[in-house]
């Protein structure tokens, strides 16, 4: 059954993470869809959020850089290369080259004039003396009547405008007086920059509707236009958007007033879409408004989400209705709108329909030729050999390496995951689900990591297995490939979390070098057992260790010392004591993986110091050995403990410390099985040195004490 995407609704503006500075700005997770050359249409999340913003404008910067060097190169008429010129106006270096005096003297004036203009110039250079700012507005204008360069004049116009609205010295007198600088036919980015700055010094001045009218001019195919939308939030009322509507010419202006207040994350935009469409059915600020919502439809296309909300349905259902009811001389936007739409409300057979419909009309289309094999995917229920062969076929075209986007491909392993594990077939779920990025934290299980090698080296017998499995070989092929470290260290720490030691040791990987920073074998009071050894030693060395340990156990059962030490590696390599890096490649405080074999290790642990217990005549050795078997026996109550460590009952509780008859958790340990072997070392070993150790490090066992003595 296909998952429900995620929408974020308020009337289908989608606000993902208001203050995500660290969101990827592209963050569609599957893009279906072709860019379109239009700053608004190439952000997935709310336009308005702090993190898109300083984005749109960190490449605004990027791209009016980049333009206007190229102006200036046309202007130089290609004496100098573009880093030459970025030189000249930009570092202000070898300037000696420019030989045009009136072309040096705007580079000069533009230095001078620069600190009254840019806010961030404080922190780049140091002010020697007081500058007077309002003094370079007349500098400006006057240079403008003298310089002959009409180029220069209009750039002219742009620093004595920007200055006098800066510093409230009458900008719109200078705007009438010279805007007719602006009437040459010639495309400039600095004609851009005179209307941004011309559009704010009406809104500054009062006149906030006609301001507002100025910027939206920007919003077709200005540099800045990104200064429509970031200034249409002066328009505050219904009042005033019907002040701005008259204001307008024609329904071009109209309906794209409509489409920026559809950008607003409180409009509806079901209805500015209906609105548009009443006034011309073809406009392309309709085409802007559904490509927008298909666009931020595709964030989490088709995934499972905690984010689910129940007004999806009805929304499709609604949005669906409006798109059937969209009638233009040319629907592709529409009909494919209401493609995805049927597939997200779960109408493949529709969906099927209107796709076949645009295949025939749209045949060399890229966006519609995406959309049926998306459909074909969802289609699928059952998997096998051929199906692999066939949907490899379809996937093809979109593997080409000069294919813009790698959405198709990751869309269809994680589609086939979900197929695989549908068909019961768990180890391709796992190669599927690792495919994009390979986590061997996930091959946690050693049969897994045994089907992995044996995957990554047998001839697979379908397409679509043979390319993931080159995809593998790629990355362990690579020089320095991380991959490989990664693949060497897992299988080491795979099997000895399965107690393969032999093998372990045997695979003579580099891994086995690494020093372990605390001695498997050493145990003390604290439960972790984490005091540094005064010698380390190396991970082969304690799996030779380890391995010896073994046979002499297998030669003599019952030795008092091999049991312990063997009892204290068993502890030390599970999840609670200091060695889990040996068996555990990320450590969580609130999920312990391979919970059989943490257990399986824990219950070897008691197994053996019960053993060494039996066969020790020593009372001190016998009393720690019972303290040891009361930890293990604690991390198996705190493993299988309901309420840990899923819920850290325990951790946050108000004391933080263990206090017998107060704390939930260690309370129920001691009733289940703790009290027994406390009782033990304070009837039996009283005497003895570590019992007062004991007493004077292990807080719990004190207060456990003291609570029988008083009780």
């Amino acid at each position: 059954m296909i998952k429900k995407i995620v929408f974020f609704l308020v009337s289908f503006q989608i606000s993902l993470f208001s203050c995500a500075d660290y969101w990827d700005p592209n963050s569609v997770y599957y893009l279906f869809l072709d860019k379109r050359d239009n700053v608004f249409l190439s952000y997935s999340e709310d336009l308005k959020s702090p993190g898109i913003y300083n984005t749109i404008i960190y490449n605004y910067d990027l791209e009016n850089k980049k333009e206007n060097l190229k102006e200036w190169q046309k202007e130089f008429k290609g004496e100098f290369k573009v880093e030459e010129i970025e030189e000249f106006l930009y570092k202000r270096k070898n300037l000696d080259r420019v030989k045009n005096k009136e072309v040096l003297d705007y580079i000069n004036f533009v230095a001078m004039q620069e600190e009254c203009v840019y806010r961030d110039y404080y922190y780049y250079y140091k002010k020697d003396e007081k500058i007077e700012c309002g003094t370079f507005v007349e500098k400006a204008l006057d240079n403008l009547e003298k310089v002959n360069s009409n180029y220069l004049k209009l750039r002219y116009f742009y620093l004595a405008l920007r200055l006098a609205h800066f510093e409230k010295k009458e900008p719109l007198i200078i705007y009438e007086k010279y805007k007719h600088l602006l009437e040459n036919s010639e495309k400039t980015i600095v004609k851009d920059w005179i209307q941004g700055i011309y559009a704010g010094a009406l809104v500054k001045s009062g006149e906030k509707v006609k301001g507002v009218f100025e910027f939206s001019k920007l919003l077709d195919n200005s540099i800045n236009q990104h200064l429509a939308l970031y200034n249409f939030h002066h328009i505050t009322s219904e009042e005033e958007f019907n002040e701005l509507l008259k204001l307008s010419k024609n329904d071009e202006e109209r309906t794209k007033f409509y489409a920026l207040r559809a950008l607003n994350s409180s409009s509806n935009r079901n209805i500015e879409i209906q609105n548009i469409y009443n006034l011309d059915k073809n406009s392309k600020w309709l085409d802007f408004l559904l490509y927008k919502n298909l666009l931020e439809s595709q964030i989490y296309f088709n995934l499972d989400s905690i984010f689910q909300r129940k007004q999806e349905t009805s929304f499709y259902t609604n949005y669906i209705e409006i798109l059937k009811n969209l009638k233009r001389d040319d629907n592709y936007l529409v009909d494919i709108s209401l493609a995805y739409f049927y597939i997200f409300s779960n109408q493949l057979n529709l969906a099927e329909e209107v796709s076949k419909q645009l295949q025939k009309e749209y045949p060399n289309s890229h966006e519609v030729e995406t959309l049926s094999f998306i459909i074909y995917l969802n289609s699928l229920n059952l998997i096998n050999e051929d199906t692999e062969n066939e949907i490899f076929e379809k996937l093809k075209p979109f593997l080409n390496e000069n294919h813009h986007s790698n959405a198709v491909f990751r869309y269809t392993v994680q589609t086939l995951a979900s197929l695989y594990k549908n068909n019961s077939m768990p180890f391709e779920e796992l190669l599927l689900n690792n495919t994009l990025y390979l986590n061997f934290e996930n091959l946690d299980d050693l049969e897994n990591f045994r089907k992995f090698e044996e995957f990554l080296v047998t001839k697979q017998n379908s397409k679509l297995k043979e390319y993931i499995q080159e995809s593998f070989k790629k990355r362990f092929e690579k020089e320095n490939s991380y991959y490989q470290e990664a693949f060497e260290m897992a299988k080491v720490k795979i099997l000895i979390n399965n107690l393969e030691f032999n093998e372990a040791l045997n695979t003579n990987y580099e891994f086995l070098n690494q020093e372990l920073e605390f001695n498997p074998f050493n145990v003390f009071i604290k439960g972790n057992n984490r005091n540094k050894a005064k010698k380390t030693i190396k991970i082969k060395d304690f799996l030779n260790n380890i391995l010896e340990v073994k046979k002499v156990l297998e030669k003599d059962e019952n030795s008092s010392m091999d049991n312990y030490l063997f009892a204290n590696a068993m502890y030390n390599l599970s999840y609670f004591g200091n060695s889990d890096r040996l068996t555990t490649f990320y450590r969580s405080t609130y999920y312990i993986h391979t919970k059989k074999l943490q257990k399986d290790k824990l219950e070897l642990a008691v197994k053996h110091y019960e053993k060494a217990y039996e066969n020790s005549v020593d009372n001190e050795f016998k009393a720690k050995i019972t303290y040891h078997i009361s930890k293990a026996k604690l991390a198996l109550f705190d493993l299988n403990y309901d309420e840990y460590p899923q819920n850290l009952g325990w951790y946050w509780n108000s004391n933080n410390i263990y206090l017998y008859g107060n704390d939930k958790f260690y309370n129920a340990f001691l009733e289940d099985s703790g009290a027994v072997y406390f009782d033990r070392i304070r009837n039996d070993f009283k005497d003895t040195k570590f019992y007062q150790q004991l007493l004077y490090e292990c807080g719990d066992f004190g207060t456990y004490v003291h609570y029988k003595r008083d009780n």
